[in-house]
């Protein structure tokens, strides 16, 4: 199973400087172990403001 996030500094989130946006992405067995890992690969200062797995309607996405 594919599993992405998008992700984006913490200042850009606030608003302190432009967006940054990249998008990650793991292959696994459930979502479960995809995200775990793409929490794992976030760096120091980005937040992770968006995940879900592709051509599927449950994609969560952070407002705030």
């Amino acid at each position: 199973m594919r599993v992405t996030a998008t992700i984006n500094t913490r200042a850009a989130v606030r608003g302190e400087e432009p967006s940054q946006l990249r998008d990650l992405e793991v292959e696994t067995e459930t979502y479960e172990e995809g995200r775990d890992q793409l929490h794992a690969m976030v760096p120091e200062g980005w937040q992770m403001i968006g995940i879900g797995v592709p051509d599927r309607a449950d994609i969560y996405r952070k407002t705030h």
